[in-house]
């Protein structure tokens, strides 16, 4: 996920360029260094405003062209995200949008028309004529989903600690609480990447941004799936389920809960699950188990993920995705039953 997704503040990243094919991920809205160099714009244009979208037009200040926007847009304190290949800027007047400079050609391309306008899933609104590295993007609000810098906890790896699990249970909660509308829309935008021949990341959890405040949740990466791949890299219902919970790192979050939390937790999934599977239904997104489980064996072929101690039993957590999947279903079909277990 290193187009323009940008989900660690760290160098290392588990980078889940698929076998079939690099993530697509539009901008994450996130807390980032400026250390890296910014790209500038160039051989810019004083384009006349009706090359843009009639919703950004109606939105910007009397007189402005875009050129303008984009000069503006282009400072350092305006910065939101960065990745390996990509800058993205907050453009001041346009709250609902941010821009996208690619430091190389972009390879995963998304055409303007790819998406449908009722969705919101990161996608390009309005590219440069001269500069095809100049994008403006819908722009998706919130925060990442789960801890920060999860890359680099399963990847070097490092030990869950008892205030990341305090911290998860309370973003449980919240999901929980959502109405079924959000989880509809969730739904709803999986199955529209679904149709156009994308697959969701929905192994690393800060693929998701949440919106507290309007109560949303947002996917912000996802890949083009070959042809001749399908049968491995479908979106079904358990993958939302399981990217919100955390499926890799969930038992080493519960076996640091109290008793108190570890019944806030239970409570949470079954109620997060149960809206899933509506939502889903309502989307016309399939809830067949099989399709996720392809994926996951599929995916853990390609990226071995280390153990780590388990310090209470002097055993260890299997991180592997195929396994963490085995024992995650188990925890969703049986979960009282899985937590007696622990």
């Amino acid at each position: 996920m290193n187009i323009s997704a940008i989900s660690s503040n760290y160098s290392f990243k588990i980078n889940h360029q698929h076998k079939s094919g690099v993530s697509s991920s539009p901008a994450v809205i996130t807390n980032i260094s400026t250390k890296v160099p910014i790209y500038f714009g160039r051989d810019l244009v004083n384009y006349k405003n009706n090359s843009l979208p009639a919703e950004i037009v109606k939105k910007m200040p009397k007189g402005a062209q875009i050129s303008d926007l984009i000069n503006l847009a282009q400072n350092p304190e305006n910065i939101v995200g960065q990745g390996a290949n990509s800058i993205v800027y907050n453009i001041p007047s346009l709250d609902d949008y941010v821009l996208k400079v690619l430091n190389k050609d972009d390879p995963n391309k998304i055409d303007m028309n790819e998406f449908p306008s009722d969705v919101n899933l990161g996608q390009p609104v309005w590219q440069d004529e001269n500069n095809p590295r100049l994008l403006i993007l819908k722009k998706i609000e919130g925060k990442e989903h789960s801890i920060p810098n999860w890359s680099r906890t399963v990847g070097v790896p490092l030990l869950v600690t008892k205030e990341q699990s305090t911290k998860f249970v309370q973003q449980l909660l919240t999901i929980a609480s959502f109405p079924q509308v959000a989880f509809n829309q969730f739904a709803k935008d999986v199955k529209v990447l679904s149709d156009k021949g994308y697959k969701l990341d929905s192994i690393n959890p800060n693929n998701l941004i949440v919106d507290k405040e309007k109560q949303q949740i947002h996917i912000i990466d996802y890949f083009k799936v070959k042809p001749k791949e399908t049968h491995l890299y479908q979106n079904s219902c358990f993958d939302l389920i399981a990217v919100t919970c955390d499926f890799t790192l969930f038992p080493e979050y519960f076996d640091n809960m109290s008793e108190k939390e570890k019944q806030l937790t239970i409570n949470s999934v079954k109620t997060i699950t149960d809206k899933m599977y509506k939502g889903c239904v309502d989307a016309g997104l399939s809830c067949d188990d099989e399709k996720y489980t392809t994926y996951i064996n599929e995916t853990s072929k390609w990226f071995p993920i280390p153990s780590v101690p388990n310090e209470k039993t002097g055993g260890e957590y299997v991180r592997a995705y195929n396994i963490r999947m085995i024992d995650f279903m188990d925890m969703i079909y049986n979960p009282e039953k899985w937590a007696s277990k622990r």
